[in-house]
């Protein structure tokens, strides 16, 4: 425990087990605090003020990190601190510089220090067994996160940054959650450890902090001085350049007797001395702090915050090294603050100030900025995390399970023009309008996600030589998944329609790493409708697992929990012959893939030029293809395959009729998760392909109908499926980066120049906050060179297409919607003639 700090509370202890699952708060909330000037302690007592507010009767026990590393550590570590801050800058921004640049040392440091702090860490959660840690010292969150990997911290752990720009040792991936003051924080957390989950936050500063009411400017503005309680930097100068400024100054000196002799020689020497007030301590530094007109800080942490939370006009002279420079390049880039190198820069800039309504205009920036910021709800917002951390898992999982070979081809197909990314535009009803789709997206995240296999997963970093894995996420964050807003629908909205959300949505690439899938919320207002636009990095899942993970985050008649149950085959026989049998279809497979060959050239292949792929969706009477697919003979598989090709027909005859192909080379991914060793929600993409050529040269529906069912049937019966599954799985045990090269080789225009799928849906009803889910339309991504990609899925009462076209190798994509319709109505003539 830190006696050192006044606010450190332990109203009993508790050495019995940690409480059961799912308490409706956390009950005793562990303080992990650093004993290194004021600004760790400070944003602690912030977070102990708001957990009181949240939760009442919670306890809040505090530990100093230091303390538990040894006799004598926190005396030394401050005396190293102090002593390169004052003395041996360059020695500290050396230090700050490796630990950004250098990762052997990074990783070096934090092993070191993380084992370190670890131990006594341990003591303190096995002597008081919280339900939730927060860590405001970036020793005790490395301490924590080594914990974490060993298994000693089962309890959700959060890192609270006290300072506006973290370093490498305020984060780590081990931590459920770091709360940060800016998006631009949010991206150091992720530059820092690209797996680490941050999330953006209020001020972790003491209520008591708050703007004062707003007041004409004074005649002589009067500017508080505070460079921290260790009052690091050339205070004096800072002072004499207020005071060249015209302003009136309150200082402390951090009770530090050399900076208060150089004060005091600074009153006497400068004309207008008398104007400037030297404290040894500021006892209430909230009241100084709104009192005041103007901060001047060294971009130390705990300063900075709270003349952002009182939206003091901040300015930041000659800012200490290491991560004080990096605090003052965040807040000058962010408008927040303004950098003053010198002591002429910052008469200067009081002076810019003290010009008609700068000051005030900042003034109203800064409120603006904390205008619905409340740390109170951030805090409460924790005990989800230590909800979802107490309720048992439907599939707990290892920690780092491997990438499978079916899975990696699309992070080895992935190319800057043609990312691997899939996804659907899922349309509800909503007539009433609703603002809080997004708020309800984050609710479904934190509460579903953790069941739902699909969606907790991310990439690994990749490591050269290291098999790729992936990261499972238990206490998935909705700030790294949802985005924020609505996108709204219409010719004075966001969007003129919803096929510009899609293609707008799917032009920023998802990533992997960071991310995995994201969500943004789309409406139409006229019309009452709500969409959710989903895209996933293809490596996931394929369009099947997408859907229905999809489908269960959403869904209200659909239990998220629900296991998936794998086929039993009681009967399939498993001997010698069975095996032979089973290996003559795959190598037939791979025959038939290796005769059929190059896809030669085509229309609809070339070179993509980039990522604004172009989106459009058809929505068809499900009952109609149903009916035309009966009349055919056939399964609504080959039918709409058949209303493709008929597509692509009087396309390209309408572009050149002299032209034409008779036909084109078409993956069409068929699903295996019908064979007896899949479940139907087993993980990743569980596909293999047929290529077939879709007839496209002219001749009747009913003729071209019966080309594509035998097309693909040929294909299937010849055990392309299994040769591609066998491919895959060979590519699997070579060294990544030759699996790479070979994908990129295979998978593109050299084999084929379209990309078709059909999907089974839900037939029956399904709602999602209480609105009727419409239509779900499928979104497929192209491959490389291939211009044009189609997935069709059954849903409800519909079959719905979703295009996708690269621009520049079919510019016609605004008229395929119309040209498909077309097409069905011709496939269905036989229908009519027949009724």
């Amino acid at each position: 425990m830190n006696t050192d700090t006044p606010t450190t509370t332990a109203t009993s202890t508790r050495t019995g087990p940690a409480p059961g699952p799912g308490p409706a708060h956390p009950r005793r909330v562990l303080l992990v605090t650093g004993g290194i000037g004021e600004g760790h302690h400070a944003a602690a007592r912030a977070v102990e003020e708001r957990a009181r507010r949240a939760w009442p009767g919670v306890e809040v026990v505090w530990t100093d990190t230091l303390d538990g590393m040894g006799r004598g550590t926190g005396p030394v570590f401050r005396a190293i601190y102090a002593g390169c801050m004052r003395r041996f800058s360059w020695l500290y921004e050396l230090y700050f510089w490796l630990l950004w640049h250098v990762r052997p040392f990074r990783a070096g440091t934090r092993a070191v220090i993380g084992a370190w702090s670890g131990r006594g860490l341990a003591r303190q959660l096995a002597r008081h067994s919280p339900d939730l840690v927060v860590a405001t010292f970036p020793e005790g969150i490395t301490g924590l996160g080594a914990l974490r990997r060993r298994g000693r911290l089962p309890m959700p752990a959060v890192a609270v940054m006290a300072d506006p720009a973290p370093h490498p040792l305020w984060v780590d991936p081990g931590l459920d959650l770091h709360l940060v003051s800016t998006d631009a924080a949010a991206a150091l957390v992720r530059r820092a450890a690209p797996d680490a989950r941050a999330r953006v936050a209020a001020l972790p500063v003491s209520s008591r902090f708050t703007p004062p009411p707003v007041e004409a400017a004074r005649a002589r503005p009067q500017v508080y001085v505070s460079c921290g309680s260790m009052a690091f930097g050339d205070v004096a100068a800072a002072c004499a350049a207020v005071l060249d400024a015209g302003a009136d100054v309150l200082v402390s000196s951090g009770r530090n007797a050399t900076v208060r002799r150089r004060l005091c020689a600074v009153g006497r020497a400068h004309p207008r001395g008398a104007a400037m007030r030297v404290v040894d301590w500021v006892d209430d530094p909230a009241a100084a702090t709104r009192d005041c007109d103007v901060v001047v800080a060294n971009a130390g942490g705990a300063t900075t915050l709270e003349a952002l939370a009182c939206a003091r006009p901040l300015l930041l002279f000659a800012p200490i090294a290491g991560h004080g420079r990096a605090t003052a390049a965040l807040l000058a880039d962010a408008g927040l603050a303004r950098v003053c190198p010198a002591p002429a820069d910052l008469t200067a800039a009081l002076a810019d100030l003290a010009r008609d309504g700068h000051r005030e205009a900042l003034v109203a920036s800064l409120l603006a900025r904390l205008a619905g910021t409340d740390l109170t709800a951030d805090v409460a917002a924790l005990a989800d995390l230590a909800r979802l951390r107490a309720q048992p898992r439907a599939t707990p999982g290892p920690r780092h399970p491997r990438v499978r070979s079916q899975d990696a081809l699309f992070l080895h197909a992935a190319t800057p023009e043609v990312p691997q990314q899939v996804g659907a535009r899922i349309l509800i009803e909503d007539p009433d309008g609703r603002d809080d789709w997004p708020e309800a997206l984050a609710g479904l995240i934190r509460d579903r996600v953790p069941d739902i296999p699909l969606l907790r997963r991310r990439l690994l970093r990749p490591r050269p030589g290291r098999p790729l894995r992936w990261l499972v996420d238990d206490t998935p964050d909705p700030g790294r998944h949802v985005r924020p807003g609505i996108v709204e629908i219409g010719a004075d909205g966001t969007a003129p329609t919803w096929d510009d959300a899609l293609t707008a949505f799917f032009a920023t690439v998802v990533d992997p790493v960071a991310t995995g899938w994201e969500l943004q919320v789309a409406r139409d207002r006229a019309a009452g409708e709500i969409a959710v636009l989903a895209k996933v990095h293809h490596a996931l899942g394929d369009g099947l697992a997408v859907t229905d993970a999809l489908i269960r985050l959403l869904s209200d008649e659909i239990t998220p929990a629900t296991p998936d149950r794998p086929r039993s085959t009681p009967d399939e026989p498993a001997g010698v012959a069975h095996r032979l049998r089973r290996a003559a279809v795959v190598v037939r497979g791979v025959a038939s893939l290796a005769l059929v060959g190059g896809a030669g050239a085509s229309p609809l292949a070339g070179r993509v030029a980039g990522t604004a792929h172009r989106r459009a969706g058809v929505c068809l009477d499900g009952a109609q293809v149903r009916a035309a697919a009966r009349a055919h003979g056939v399964g609504t598989t080959v039918l709409l395959l058949a209303v493709v090709a008929e597509t692509l027909h009087t396309l390209l005859t309408e572009r050149d009729p002299q032209a034409v192909p008779a036909a084109v080379r078409t993956m069409v991914p068929m699903t295996t998760r019908t064979s007896a060793t899949v479940g139907s929600r087993a993980l990743g993409n569980r596909t293999a392909a047929v290529s077939i050529d879709l007839p496209t040269g002219p001749m009747s529906p009913a003729e071209r109908v019966g080309r594509v069912e035998k097309a693909l049937a040929a294909g299937s019966s010849a055990g392309q499926p299994d040769g591609a599954a066998a491919v895959l799985r060979v590519l699997g045990l070579l060294p990544w980066r030759l699996q790479a090269q070979l994908v990129r080789l295979a998978y593109g225009r050299r084999f084929f120049h379209a990309l078709a799928s059909v999907m089974p849906g839900s037939r029956r009803p399904l709602h999602s906050r209480g609105g009727l889910i419409r239509e779900v339309y499928p979104v497929l991504p192209l491959a490389d060179g291939v211009g044009l990609a189609v997935g069709a899925l059954h849903w409800g009462r519909t079959t719905a297409i979703g295009i996708t076209a690269d621009p520049g190798l079919i510019p016609e994509i605004g008229g395929i919607p119309d040209r498909v319709r077309a097409s069905l109505s011709a496939v269905q003539d036989r229908v009519d003639r027949v009724d």
